[in-house]
């Protein structure tokens, strides 16, 4: 591609944008470091930690499986500094592969970060890591808008990125959803200014981002369509073929992504140095049986030794884990989703002002032709939506996180318009910026629990999605800090989370349901009453259960409670059973 004729760019002054950005980075950390210190550990945490540290100081590939490893290593790479750290790894030696990539993560990473080490200090060092990807991912919006809309619909869209809840929700978690969202970002980017001028830069940024994508989570996948997509489409190519464009970024992909792929892996096919540590879930007949069509690929794949053991079966595992998985949605249940789960989503837990700005953005986008980046934009969204609806994977709108930031962009578009049909245009896109912060100040620091109006606000949430959504395992420690303030020095709780409620110091009954890795079912029971009763939300709302377990519950969904932690647990003053005897 030769570099397109565009219209005059925009002109940039450096210090305008070297100053918004500071102040962008300086706010986004003020926001973030106290959400870190004070959540406890949600679900896939301790996991991903824990597999990361395993990679980095044991060249252990077998304990979680499900996500490839760049950004486990990634979180976990300060830990190798960190001094009197415990591992625990020597453990699973004896247990199988395939046990162990359905199990290992939880318990291996509860009882890395609980029972060995100081969890606390250990989450914050990998959230950390997570939060320099949110400075990254906010210079790569900017820069995008800047370059292409000028920047004052920069400065919106970074504003509109630092208070939209969902992403600010992940930006301080050590998972993978937030890591990928900046990759993704990065990798459309990059490719849409090598659409607009074919230089070498341009296409290995964008080359890279795409392999640190597909390398963080299997999902960024999806990538190879939109590329492809793109480049037919999106670029206005002068001195090339098409066919020779995409024959280079192709070949650029398979062959960066199969590299990468072994130096990741320590240039080993077997998933770890000890002896009958390959993976084989291909002999798992419930994986045969969920997934048949990928088990034959993947079974050819180890047999011609095409990729690393653990990455391969990483991938079978991850698509069988899809294939059922319990849901709820709006007092429904179901193991195998709904098409309309994740449109849901959005429209209950995406901002109402940024939903109307993305409206009026797409509309103005597609009046438009380049230096515009509306179908770099907008197909990315469309891809991932489509992705989404297809799977029976409906757990989180995290899921779809790498929406989020073409969300934004588009939004920024938006925002110009409105704020272009008036005299006063600063204050109108104060405005506008100021509606965005006051429905994120409705709910933070609890990020994670936002709901917008049409949900009836964060408090109601819970009546329509549970799990990552609202309740993550996030407020252990809340509920800790409020039992000291309230003096209670007995709580019953039945808690959906991983984290440790004794590292807290939480003296505790523990109740039919509760999630705690560790404790076996014959050790939990009814509570002890008259006192309070501690239930996290996803557990109100039945999700792991059967109908009849279900029931146990629910009459609790009905009172007042007597305290909302975070947005993810009710507590209850209890006199007398509540349940059926």
């Amino acid at each position: 591609m030769k570099e397109v004729a565009d219209a005059a760019p925009p002109r940039i002054s450096i210090g305008i944008a070297a100053l918004t950005l500071l102040l962008f980075g300086g706010v986004f950390l003020a926001l973030q470091v106290p959400v870190a210190r004070a959540q406890s550990a949600t679900w896939d945490e301790p996991g991903h930690i824990t597999a990361g540290y395993a990679i980095l100081r044991a060249s252990d590939y077998r304990l979680d499986i499900e996500h490839p490893p760049l950004l486990r290593m990634w979180m976990a790479l300060p830990l190798l500094f960190k001094r009197g750290i415990q591992n625990d790894l020597p453990s699973i030696d004896p247990r199988r592969p395939e046990t162990i990539a359905f199990t290992g993560p939880f318990e291996a990473g509860h009882t890395f970060l609980y029972k060995r080490n100081d969890a606390d200090g250990m989450l914050f060092a990998a959230r950390a890591m997570v939060m320099a990807l949110g400075l990254l991912l906010g210079l790569l919006v900017y820069c995008w808008v800047a370059e292409a809309r000028g920047q004052r619909a920069a400065t919106v869209a970074l504003t509109l990125l630092l208070v939209e809840p969902n992403l600010a929700a992940h930006a301080g978690l050590a998972t993978t959803d937030f890591g990928v969202t900046t990759f993704v970002t990065g990798s459309v980017f990059f490719l849409w200014r090598a659409c607009r001028a074919w230089r070498w830069w341009n296409l290995t940024a964008s080359v890279v981002f795409f392999v640190l994508a597909v390398f963080t989570k299997f999902s960024a996948l999806i990538l190879g369509p939109v590329f492809l997509g793109l480049v037919l489409f999106g670029g206005r190519p002068r001195s090339h073929s098409q066919v020779r464009q995409i024959g280079t970024i192709v070949a650029a992909l398979v062959l960066a992504s199969w590299c990468a792929a072994w130096v990741l892996y320590g240039l080993r096919y077997e998933p770890s140095t000890i002896a009958g540590s390959r993976i084989e879930l291909q002999a798992q007949p419930s994986v045969v049986q969920a997934v048949p069509g990928w088990t034959a690929l993947v079974s050819l794949v180890d047999r011609l030794h095409l990729l690393p053991n653990a990455l391969s079966q990483g991938f079978l595992h991850a698509q069988s884990l899809a294939v059922s998985r319990p849901a709820f949605f709006a007092g429904d249940y179901s193991a195998k989703g709904w098409w309309y789960y994740f449109p849901a989503a959005i429209l209950l837990k995406t901002p109402v002002v940024v939903l109307l700005l993305f409206g009026i953005g797409v509309f103005v986008s597609s009046r438009r032709q380049e230096p515009s980046p509306g179908l770099f934009l907008l197909v990315p969204i469309a891809m991932f939506l489509a992705l989404a609806i297809t799977s029976n994977l409906n757990i989180g709108l995290r899921h779809i996180l790498p929406i989020y930031p073409f969300v934004v962009m588009v939004a920024a578009v938006g925002a110009e318009s409105v704020i272009s049909r008036f005299k006063r245009r600063t204050g109108a896109t104060a405005v506008l910026l100021a509606i965005a912060a006051l429905e994120f100040g409705v709910v933070y620091p609890h990020n994670l629990a936002y709901f917008n109006a049409f949900a009836g606000g964060p408090t109601h949430g819970f009546r329509y999605l549970a799990d990552s959504n609202i309740d993550w395992g996030q407020d252990l420690k809340r509920l800790k800090a409020w039992m000291n303030e309230q003096k209670v020095d007995h709580i019953n709780l039945a808690y959906f989370g991983v984290a440790e409620p004794s590292y807290y110091g939480i003296n505790r009954t523990d109740l039919w349901g509760t999630t705690i890795p560790g404790v076996a079912p014959s050790a939990m029971g009814p509570p002890t009453l008259p006192g309070y009763v501690a239930v996290s939300v996803t557990l109100l709302d039945g999700v792991p259960f059967g109908e009849r377990e279900r029931q146990f519950y629910a009459p609790l969904r009905e009172r007042e409670p007597a305290a909302k932690i975070g947005g993810s647990i009710r507590v209850y003053w209890v006199e007398t059973p509540w349940w059926r005897r």
